[in-house]
């Protein structure tokens, strides 16, 4: 039976244990396949069919519901019928989330769906929402591969090259920097917190394994710092569903962490789905400490500029 057609809806809650033989296959990056290794152009791809799912925003607390449909012009999201297309350039806060906005209309938290994408290669694809932020799911990007798995993968007639670094660049922050310098496609991270239970943590991302590795990775927090976020209106839909929480010595969650460097894989998934509003693989060596979502879409538009000089 054809499916390009067919609308479904997925429940938000997914349990971690609960993978698809098809989930859990090995998924390698189109940013390590030959054809980006070679520098040859690859095909765009976008979702078979629509697919629906609805949840409650992590920071907002408001239910919304989202379908993701097949399209053929770039990753564009749409609310009150307003269209925002997913590029750097409208990213309007990156205030403990990515929130893209135009024309008075904003969708927030938009980079764990943004990571699925890209883990999934999806260079296309119409995102409609009846609310002011994607729904949380389980606070990772594994829901949304599940639905991409779900809808299929389709190749569109299109194609797409890659963006090459071709010099080092840098952006910086406050005890915090983001680097790329020429290479294959790499993502090194790391990050730094007084807090015991969390600590240090390194990771390096060469373009394979995302679904098993990276997409599980939930969003994390200190729940001393709640009642600060809170008052600045963020966190109000987080809990122990969406979120690991961490005392001053342990994460809270009854289930305990999916990964031992559970925090630190998150930051990875976060910063593949902000350089994914660049639309376009990137082959060069990424190197992240202490980063945020202001330096990672800093660094996409500074690689979006280098490109468009080239051109």
């Amino acid at each position: 039976m054809r499916k390009d057609n067919r609308k479904i809806v997925l429940r938000c809650q997914i349990e971690i244990q609960g993978l698809s033989k098809d989930t859990n296959r090995a998924i390698i990056h189109l940013t390590n396949s030959c054809k980006l290794n070679n520098l040859e152009p690859m095909r765009r791809k976008t979702i078979a069919g629509a697919i629906t799912s609805g949840g409650f925003g992590l920071h907002s607390g408001e239910y919304a519901e989202m379908t993701l449909s097949p399209y053929d012009s770039g990753i564009v999201f749409k609310r009150n019928g307003v269209e925002i297309p997913a590029i750097p350039e409208n990213v309007i806060d990156t205030r403990l989330n990515t929130t893209l906005g135009t024309g008075g209309v904003s969708i927030a938290t938009v980079e764990h769906l943004m990571s699925a994408l890209y883990g999934m290669g999806i260079t296309d694809c119409m995102i409609e929402i009846s609310g002011d932020e994607i729904p949380s799911m389980d606070g990772s990007a594994l829901p949304f591969v599940q639905m991409i798995q779900a809808a299929e993968v389709k190749e569109l007639d299109g194609e797409t090259k890659p963006i090459v670094i071709d010099k080092p660049m840098s952006v910086e922050g406050e005890h915090a920097w983001i680097k790329v310098d020429p290479g294959m496609f790499s993502l090194s991270y790391e990050i730094s917190f007084d807090n015991v239970a969390i600590g240090r943590q390194t990771y390096m991302y060469e373009g394979k394994g995302y679904v098993q590795e990276i997409a599980p990775a939930r969003t994390f927090g200190l729940l001393s710092d709640v009642k600060d976020m809170v008052s600045m209106g963020f966190a109000l839909g987080g809990g122990f569903h969406n979120a690991l929480i961490f005392n001053d010595n342990k994460p809270l969650n009854p289930d305990g962490r999916r990964f031992k460097d559970e925090c630190i894989r998150h930051k990875v998934l976060d910063m593949l789905g902000d350089l994914w509003l660049l639309g376009r693989p990137v082959l060069g060596g990424f190197h992240a400490y202490r980063a945020n979502h202001g330096l990672h879409v800093a660094m996409a538009l500074k690689v979006k500029e280098v490109a468009h000089e080239r051109r």
